[in-house]
C-alpha cells in the first residue's frame, strides 16, 4: 500500500462543518468524462444562521471545470441534520437513478408539527431523516417510488425508511440489488439489502432482530420492541450485524463490490470499511448468500473512510488521517 497526494477543488457551496458533518457523498455521472457533472451530498446551515435547529443537508449537482466546482444544482434539499448521524452517500443506479442516503439526524427535533422528534424521526413518512430516498438526475421523483401517492413534496423521494446512520451504498453487479452499511447504537452494526419500501426498523428494532421480539441491551441501555402490525409487512432485518470484538461495534462506512482484474480471484466480492476498528472486510458472495468473510486490514492505519475499485483494478481506501491507500497484488 502507498500513500498519494490529494488534489482539493474549489466550491462556493456553504459547507456546515462540524462533527460527523461536511462534505460526505460524491458520485460520478456516467458521462463525467465528457460532461464533467458529479454529485455530491453535504451538509449546510439553513439560512446561512448557525443555530442548533437550522442543521440540514442536501444532494446538488455540479460541474468540475478546471479546479472548480461550478454551476451548483440543488437536487434534494433541507434534509434534518446534526452533528452526527447525517449519513449522506449518494449512488448512481442501474436504473437511471440517485438514491441517497440520509441518517436520523441524532437528537434534532422534528421540524413537522406533530411529528416526533430524536431517532423516531427515522419512523415518520413526513421527515426527511432515517431514509434512503430514490430520485432523477435532475432532482425530479419518479411516481414510481413507493410512497409517492401517500406523501407529498421531497418525501415522495422516499425508497426505505427506519435507517439510524447508513453510510454506505453500493449496487451489486448482476442483481442490481442496493446494499447498505448501517451504524447501530453500541452495537449490532448492520449489512443490509435495501427493498424498495421497506423499514429497516429504527429505533424499535435492531440489527438481525426478528419481527414480534423484544431485544433488551445492557451495552445500549435500550429495549428494542420489534412488534406491532404496523411493522408485520413492512420490517426487513439486517442481512448480517457486527460487534468488534472487544469494541462493541465496528462503525462500518462505504462499500464496494469489486469488478476490477487485478485481482480475479474476488470477482464479485463484497468489501467495506470501518471506522471505529479501521477494518477492510471482504465478503465472497453468492448472489445474497454470504458464503465466506475475511478482515485484510485489522486497525493498522487508524480509521478507515472510503475505498473505491480504480480503473486499474487496484483498491483505493482514505483514511481519517488524510491518507489514500492503494492495495495492489504482491506481484506487481
Amino acid at each position: 500500500m502507498r500513500s498519494s497526494q490529494i488534489t482539493f477543488y474549489q466550491s462556493q457551496a456553504p459547507v456546515r462543518n462540524e462533527g460527523e458533518a461536511g462534505v460526505m457523498g460524491l458520485e460520478l455521472d456516467p458521462g463525467f468524462a465528457r460532461n464533467g457533472r458529479l454529485y455530491i451530498c453535504y451538509s449546510y446551515w439553513k439560512e446561512g444562521i448557525q443555530r442548533e435547529n437550522n442543521r440540514r443537508n442536501r444532494l446538488s449537482s455540479f460541474t468540475l471545470s478546471g479546479n472548480r466546482l461550478t454551476d451548483e444544482k440543488i437536487l434534494l434539499d433541507d434534509m434534518l441534520g446534526w452533528w452526527n448521524h447525517n449519513g449522506c452517500r449518494v449512488v448512481w443506479g442501474p436504473d437511471g437513478k440517485l438514491y441517497v442516503s440520509m441518517g436520523d439526524a441524532g437528537d434534532a427535533p422534528s421540524n413537522v408539527p406533530g411529528e416526533f422528534g430524536f431517532a423516531a424521526k427515522a419512523q415518520s413518512l413526513k421527515l426527511l431523516a432515517g431514509k434512503i430516498f430514490r430520485i432523477n438526475p435532475d432532482g425530479s421523483i419518479p411516481p414510481d417510488n413507493p410512497f409517492y401517492q401517500q406523501t407529498t413534496g421531497a418525501a415522495r423521494a422516499i425508497w426505505s425508511l427506519g435507517h439510524r446512520n447508513p453510510q454506505g451504498l453500493a449496487f451489486q453487479p448482476g442483481t442490481g440489488l442496493l446494499w447498505s452499511t448501517e451504524h447501530g447504537p453500541n452495537t449490532r452494526d448492520e449489512l443490509n439489502i435495501i427493498y424498495r419500501g421497506k423499514n429497516y426498523g429504527w429505533p424499535r428494532c435492531s440489527g438481525t432482530q426478528p419481527w414480534g421480539t423484544v431485544l433488551e441491551v445492557a451495552a445500549d441501555n435500550m429495549t428494542f420492541n420489534c412488534t406491532g402490525e404496523d411493522l408485520r409487512q413492512s420490517y426487513q432485518p439486517a442481512l448480517r450485524e457486527y460487534a468488534g470484538g472487544d469494541e462493541p461495534t465496528v462503525a462500518p462506512s462505504n462499500l464496494a463490490f469489486y469488478t476490477g482484474q487485478a485481482f480475479p480471484q474476488w470477482q464479485g466480492s463484497l468489501f467495506f470499511v470501518t471506522l471505529k476498528t479501521g477494518r477492510l472486510y471482504r465478503l465472497e458472495l453468492q448472489n445474497t448468500r454470504i458464503l465466506g468473510e475475511e478482515i485484510l486490514i485489522d486497525g493498522q492505519y487508524g480509521r478507515l473512510r472510503d475505498l473505491a475499485i480504480g480503473p486499474d483494478g487496484f483498491i483505493y481506501l482514505s483514511t481519517d488521517q488524510g491518507q489514500i491507500l492503494r492495495l495492489r497484488p504482491a506481484s506487481l
